[in-house]
């Protein structure tokens, strides 16, 4: 079960610093087509494009984003006044957030934004006030799990769930 805490409203829309901020991501058009534009490109991993194809078609519409954004907490990334990435949080009963995915668009990564970006997220987890004990994030690739890794994440028993322990 989700945890009903998780879904305040009064939760703060920028938490900024550094040179990139993260935003709640709005039940509007524009926002819609922004997640949409990045949802398509993220991957789990390259190696099932078929499946990955398929998963894509989860989010058709604006009713179908409104439904997704209402049940999960959807932000984006924001560099230079531009959406460079975001990420859906998941929140659960026993005070576990799960990091459903994180993307950041290909002309920014493997400039350190994905781990800016993942640090904003852990700062912002700290700061709402819900008393997480950890968060969770599947990593599909070793060089997800380096990623991770280099985020402070660890591996759970050496499988693909990576944990940050709060």
């Amino acid at each position: 079960d989700r945890c009903k805490l998780c879904y305040n409203k009064r939760v703060k829309k920028f938490i900024g610093g550094y040179d990139m901020k993260i935003r709640r991501a709005e039940v509007t058009r524009g926002d819609y087509e922004t997640f949409k534009k990045m949802h398509l490109n993220f991957r789990y991993s390259e190696v099932n494009e078929v499946e990955e194809r398929a998963r894509n078609a989860v989010i058709k519409s604006y009713e179908d984003y409104y439904m997704y954004a209402d049940n999960e907490w959807i932000y984006f990334a924001v560099k230079d006044n531009n959406v460079i990435g975001y990420v859906v949080i998941t929140a659960y009963d026993d005070l576990t957030v799960k990091l459903e995915e994180v993307y950041i668009a290909k002309e920014f990564q493997r400039k350190g934004n994905g781990k800016k970006f993942v640090k904003k997220i852990i700062e912002f987890l700290r700061e709402c006030g819900m008393p997480i004990k950890k968060v969770e994030v599947f990593s599909a690739t070793t060089a997800t799990d380096n990623f991770w890794a280099e985020c402070k994440f660890r591996s759970v028993n050496g499988s693909e769930m990576f944990e940050y322990v709060m």
